[in-house]
């Protein structure tokens, strides 16, 4: 071989090894976020599972009438609020583990 081909094949063996370390490294990372969000997406099943429930319907519009209108309508446009800001925790959450799967597929970087 060449002395050219010699230090093309040296060049990309070193790189291969710098990507797998990336790749490595970033793996960690990512399995860090997904331990730190996964009571988080546990919580959210919880929440979803338990609001979903019709029994829970029930009770709520029982607690609007209640309650009364005037409070009723907050208390509707505050867990309004909150529902959206969950469904957005949630996206995140998923577009984080979606991210993690397109990284670890083994692709040659």
């Amino acid at each position: 071989m060449s002395n050219r081909v010699k230090q093309l094949a040296e060049r990309e063996r070193s790189l291969q090894e710098r990507c797998a370390a990336q790749r490595a490294v970033i793996a960690d990372e990512v399995a860090v976020l997904e331990a730190r969000f996964g009571a988080v997406d546990r919580m959210a099943g919880i929440a979803r599972s338990t609001l979903l429930h019709p029994a829970v319907i029930a009770g709520g519009v029982v607690a609007l009438l209640t309650i009364g209108r005037v409070r009723g309508m907050r208390l509707v446009g505050r867990l309004y609020l909150l529902s959206t800001a969950a469904r957005r925790l949630i996206q995140v959450v998923r577009t984080l583990s979606g991210t993690r799967a397109t990284t670890n597929q083994g692709r040659r970087v």
